[in-house]
């Protein structure tokens, strides 16, 4: 209800609200992200244990679920409608819950940025200028949510006259700051996005199975977008009702849970080829099992960093009794899954080939093969001798 001194500019003023452009977004991401990150946990513990990117990325989702709880509280008090027309103590709580929203969301998103460099830095480890360049990117983009964190908590002094207005206070642009924030986000974004292409590329393989990767490293796509769109939405439009000019809000909220889900997806899609490899195939397991004959096995050699490909034995007058794989120096999982083993591995059955069932792209420190030793039968004699004729 509107206040009674205030006058509405045109009918319906007082009970225009957008508060769906908050509502119907947030609780479809609060769904689909703990069950995304449920999948990925499943699918790294069935093929190798949990590493740092994997409880940051369960930290991200905590602040994630906190900024979308916030989200919520606000709409209850008021959020989308226009700030003359909610009662002030509705509208002060609003605006302190958006105030810490925005501290959590800056944490949100920058952590899903470090748990998916992580995930860069284990499978292409072996490179050494692919890793500094990552790691370095990693310790700014936590120096740059540290600062920003900072900066959006002192805003204001004294802090409660950010959400308070009775309060007078000495504050700091807000648009130049959220200008700010969007533009190196999207500038981290890109990189992120355009990071791992050059090693893809690089790989030794057929364009055809190079093509068949560029999805799982060109999910960041759709953060660049979304990011973009939140960028284009606070230059063009300077907020005056801070309540109902949302739509960068909006985008804040697709962009820190899109980030959240595109960081998770490459799991889901490792466990719907071990469960359904049949309907989840690629060319690349298809491709790479041609031309096979039965008695080879292949290997993967672990000298060649990411640009190691399978290296074929015959092995038709040995027995190959057992691989093991051996642990790297720092104790991790020697192998890093990005593409299913299972797809491979039926690709290869349909076609004939006898070859064990290995990752699409692997990072392996170790192989050791054990050989059983092989007695060569005794010749079996075809004929007879001279005095085992018998006489006419």
């Amino acid at each position: 209800m509107a206040s009674p001194e205030v006058q509405e500019p045109y009918l319906g003023y007082a009970d225009e609200s957008r508060a769906h452009w908050v509502l119907i977004p947030t609780i479809l991401f609060t769904i689909l992200c703990p069950l995304l990150l449920a999948i990925r946990i499943y699918a790294r513990r069935a093929t190798t244990t949990l590493d740092r990117g994997d409880w940051i990325s369960a930290l991200a989702l905590f602040f994630n679920l906190a900024t979308n709880v916030m989200f919520f509280a606000m709409v209850r008090r008021g959020f989308g409608k226009h700030s003359d027309v909610i009662p002030k103590p509705d509208l002060f709580a609003t605006l302190q819950i958006w105030f810490f929203g925005q501290i959590t969301h800056k944490i949100a998103l920058h952590l899903t940025k470090v748990s998916l460099l992580l995930l860069y830095v284990r499978i292409f480890s072996h490179v050494r200028a692919f890793r500094l360049t990552a790691m370095g990117l990693i310790y700014f983009i936590i120096l740059y949510m540290i600062s920003s964190t900072i900066v959006g908590i002192c805003q204001c002094i004294p802090v409660a006259s950010a959400w308070d207005l009775d309060i007078r206070g000495k504050c700091l642009n807000l648009y130049i700051i959220w200008n700010m924030n969007g533009v190196v986000s999207l500038a981290t974004d890109v990189i992120i996005l355009i990071l791992p292409f050059p090693l893809v590329f690089g790989l030794h393989i057929p364009m055809s199975q190079k093509l068949a990767l560029m999805p799982v490293f060109g999910l960041g796509v759709f953060i660049v977008v979304a990011s973009a769109l939140r960028v284009q939405s606070l230059l063009v439009s300077r907020v005056t009702d801070r309540t109902f000019d949302i739509i960068g809000t909006l985008w804040t909220i697709i962009e820190y849970n899109l980030a959240f889900i595109c960081l998770c997806l490459p799991s889901v899609r490792v466990l719907l080829v071990r469960t359904w490899p049949q309907v989840f195939k690629s060319s690349v397991g298809r491709s790479q099992t041609s031309g096979v004959t039965p008695g080879a096995g292949y290997v993967r050699s672990g000298t060649g960093g990411v640009r190691t490909w399978p290296i074929k034995i015959e092995l038709e007058t040995r027995h190959w009794s057992r691989v093991r794989d051996s642990p790297g120096l720092d104790g991790s999982d020697s192998t890093d899954e990005i593409l299913s083993p299972v797809e491979e591995g039926a690709a290869a059955r349909e076609e004939g080939a006898t070859r064990p069932e290995a990752a699409g792209i692997t990072r392996t420190v170790r192989y050791d093969v054990d050989f059983e030793p092989v007695t060569p039968p005794a010749p079996v004699a075809t004929g007879m001798g001279r005095a085992d004729r018998p006489q006419d």
